[in-house]
């Protein structure tokens, strides 16, 4: 028996990436179902959008891993399809996407850098799911191969202020993380022009 040949593969091209994430869709989420390629979410183009197996929207987004803006894209894209749910089912009628149940994002690179890491894990229950993937030729076969990140934070559903009693008190508490990400992307991007 000849042991395995595995090689690295460079894949710059964004759709060629696209293609190759495309036919291993199922190694990096089972019973993850392609919706579209491509899809403009306002200002934003979602690289993939999925559906789970439990009928939730899925935005999958790949970069470089090593800038803020992809975490920031993700962000828009998000709050656009939050906003334009009704508009979401029309178009895809046989998707049948959960309504109640806000999308989910996944970031893919072949590397993340430390603050973009950092960064993400302050976001709560928006936290995107951290992948690392890296294309691979398996015995003459395009693959990819799926690295969750490590000491990723799952997403949890933010805790209430202690003693709120009035449904205006957590959208402030929304607002006031906003906020402090909005100014920690800031500082970061000031550190970064530095380098």
């Amino acid at each position: 028996m000849t042991p395995p040949s595995i090689r690295p593969l460079a894949v710059t091209d964004p759709d060629q990436l696209a293609c190759l994430l495309e036919e291993n869709l199922s190694a990096l989420e089972p019973g993850l179902f392609l919706l579209d390629r491509r899809f403009p979410a306002g200002q934003v183009v979602v690289d993939l959008l999925g559906q789970d197996a439990r009928g939730r929207l899925v935005l999958v987004m790949f970069g470089s891993g090593s800038e803020a803006a992809l975490l920031l894209q993700a962000l828009e894209a998000y709050g656009w399809c939050r906003e334009n749910e009704a508009l979401l089912r029309h178009l895809f009628p046989g998707a049948r996407l959960d309504a109640g149940t806000p999308p989910r994002l996944c970031l893919l690179a072949p590397r993340f850098a430390d603050s973009l890491r950092r960064t993400a894990r302050h976001l709560g229950s928006l936290a995107p799911t951290l992948v690392e993937c890296r294309a691979v030729e398996l015995n003459g076969e395009r693959a990819v191969s799926f690295e969750p990140v490590e000491g990723r934070v799952e997403a949890a559903p933010p805790s209430a202020p202690v003693g709120s009693s009035s449904p205006q008190e957590p959208e402030a508490g929304t607002r006031a993380r906003a906020q402090e990400f909005v100014r920690h992307l800031e500082r970061l991007s000031f550190r970064e022009a530095f380098r």
